[in-house]
């Protein structure tokens, strides 16, 4: 359907191809003979066996930050290696590596990120938010547990403050990036173009049909929030140490409906194969998404149903993708993150978040070598003690 095509269209990808510049021989001069220029031979650089272990222990070790609870919600410490079974795809894989991490304490302390997006959100709702952290700021004294910045999405992309500790330069950049910030506004062409420039596409579908506004106006908030997101953990996969990313709002559209599936093999593929660069992206960095202020759909984990879960966890080929396979809350269900319906207590929430990096296990395993690019694992860590939920990555995807 024209709408579909529409999304579709942006994740056409592109290669970027350089030839290698050669540089023709001097002309010869008179009564010199010229032989044929010869081509120099390939010259291979040699890799020792350790060499070669490293690279592929670099594609395919799989860290997980791994928190543990009790019935009461409260953070188990005191766990060994030993407690623990990882399994993927159900079957058991040695952990190669642990850790248990207490609060801010390792070269690479954890970074806190609250975004503020005001792509999703209306401008009441970003007023609200931001007396809300502002006033989470404001209710401790001395610095802040961990470094923290402030992000905004708006329709002229994103913009991230630097980590501080202090509670007032944090305070200081909320204010600065939030003076001002509207709601995104589909009917601004001026931003249109802005999109179609950056992702080389023409202001019609595929098929040459202009879409209706609602849906362009879907559209356009999905790719700008997914490309935001798709940036920062590509940014992040160079940075040590982890991020929890603390999402404020309902996130993107989800485009459920009908007309904005996939329906043709190229077309899913591309989906599928940015949903794994997504997933890849985030995980490598790091990055635990929390999503909050929730629509009620997505319920807490003792409420949800096995639908819920299946919707949650992932889809392992091209022909199950969607766009909903990159909502917020997906990525954030399998990052390890909260899922936080709405509420009335914004503070309390973030302050929910970041006390995930009080306490918990990093634990590491090396990945089987998958049959081709993309492999979708699920992923299941347990604890050898009853009584306890553990938390962490539900899938990964992985590479031959």
């Amino acid at each position: 359907m024209a709408q579909l095509r529409w999304l579709g269209a942006l994740f056409l990808c592109f290669a970027h191809s350089s030839l290698a510049q050669q540089t023709s021989p001097p002309a010869p001069t008179t009564g010199q003979s010229t032989a044929p220029a010869r081509t120099p031979p390939i010259t291979l650089i040699p890799r020792t066996h350790e060499e070669r272990e490293d690279r592929y222990l670099a594609q395919h070790r799989i860290l997980l930050n791994v928190l543990v609870t009790d019935a009461s919600g409260k953070r188990v410490t005191g766990l060994k290696q030993e407690d623990f079974t990882l399994l993927d795809n159900g079957q058991p894989q040695k952990v190669v590596s642990f850790r248990a991490v207490k609060g801010s304490v390792g070269f690479a302390p954890v970074r806190i990120v609250l975004m503020l997006d005001a792509v999703n959100n209306s401008t009441r709702d970003i007023n609200r938010d931001s007396r809300s952290i502002e006033h989470f700021l404001k209710q401790g004294q001395g610095l802040l547990t961990y470094p923290t910045s402030i992000a905004i999405l708006t329709s002229a992309g994103t913009r991230i403050g630097q980590p501080f500790r202090d509670r007032d330069a944090v305070t200081g950049e909320l204010r600065m990036f939030s003076k001002g910030v509207h709601e995104f506004d589909c009917a601004d062409q001026d931003q249109l173009q802005h999109v179609v420039s950056l992702w080389g596409i023409s202001g019609t579908g595929l098929d040459g049909i202009r879409p209706d506004p609602k849906g362009d106006c879907l559209n356009q908030r999905f790719r700008r929030s997914v490309s935001a997101l798709k940036s920062y953990a590509t940014e992040q996969t160079s940075v040590p140490g982890r991020v929890i990313l603390i999402w404020i709002g309902p996130g993107w559209p989800l485009l459920l409906s009908r007309g904005f599936r996939p329906d043709s093999e190229a077309l899913k593929q591309n989906f599928f194969d940015n949903l794994v660069e997504l997933s890849t992206s985030l995980r490598e960095a790091q990055v635990t998404l929390d999503a909050v202020f929730s629509p009620d759909l997505f319920r807490t984990v003792q409420a949800r149903s096995d639908h819920d879960d299946a919707f949650l966890n992932g889809v392992p080929t091209k022909d199950q993708v969607t766009a909903s396979s990159m909502g917020l809350q997906v990525l954030a269900h399998q990052s390890g993150g909260l899922i936080l319906v709405v509420g009335k207590n914004l503070e309390g929430e973030i302050a929910q978040c970041i006390a995930d990096a009080d306490s918990y296990y990093v634990l590491s395993f090396d990945s089987p070598p998958a049959a081709g690019p993309g492999e979708y694992h699920s992923l299941q860590v347990k604890v050898n003690k009853p009584g306890l939920t553990v938390r962490t990555n539900t899938a990964y995807y992985a590479q031959p």
